[in-house]
């Protein structure tokens, strides 16, 4: 039996380099028999973080707040693999993939500070070429995304190199995704 992957594309532009890595990614992924889900963040309706701790207390299901993050919460809870997709903004994810980054917090602040064990993988596009470039994301990733909350890393593709929409699809970064997606 597949998995389920749950591609989160924080990238504010339909059909930019980091969605076409992310389609990629879920290509491989189907050729392998697994199954996905892609939540475009820039089109969906979700609040910051209010820092409430009601989710500690027990007053949220995970979170307090009424807006599109339950399309996150339901899918995370499905997904043996979240992908986390971005185009690389300050060296770091963009806004709309921290927001909900934050608000995942909710998931194990409503359950004893358990989180569900999964799966990661890390897909960046960046206009900059530099392996440095990518460091701080890099480190986030390893530390905050995976080892922090004990999930397993499966991979990343840092595609360097792709400013403009449809530079990616001249490079062989879309190869990477496909294959890193079947080798889910």
């Amino acid at each position: 039996m597949g998995k389920h992957i749950l591609v989160l594309n924080g990238s504010p532009r339909n059909h930019g380099n980091t969605e076409v890595l992310a389609d990629a990614l879920i290509e491989g992924a189907a050729k392998a028999g697994h199954t996905a889900s892609k939540l475009n963040l820039h089109s969906m309706k979700i609040n910051p973080c209010y820092g409430c701790y009601n989710c500690i207390a027990g007053k949220g299901n995970p979170c307090i707040q009424k807006d599109e993050m339950y399309k996150v919460y339901e899918e995370l809870e499905k997904a043996d693999v979240v992908v986390y997709a971005s185009p690389l903004y300050w060296w770091q994810v963009s806004a709309q993939l921290k927001t909900v980054i934050d608000r995942i917090f909710a998931v194990p602040a409503s359950n004893h500070m358990s989180m569900p064990k999964k799966e990661a993988v890390l897909l960046i596009a960046a206009e900059g070429s530099s392996e440095e470039n990518f460091s701080h994301i890099i480190s986030y990733y390893q530390t905050c995304l995976v080892q922090n909350v004990g999930w397993t890393d499966r991979g990343m593709v840092l595609a360097r190199g792709v400013s403009v929409p449809g530079d990616v699809e001249k490079t062989g970064f879309i190869q990477e995704a496909v294959d890193l997606g079947a080798s889910l």
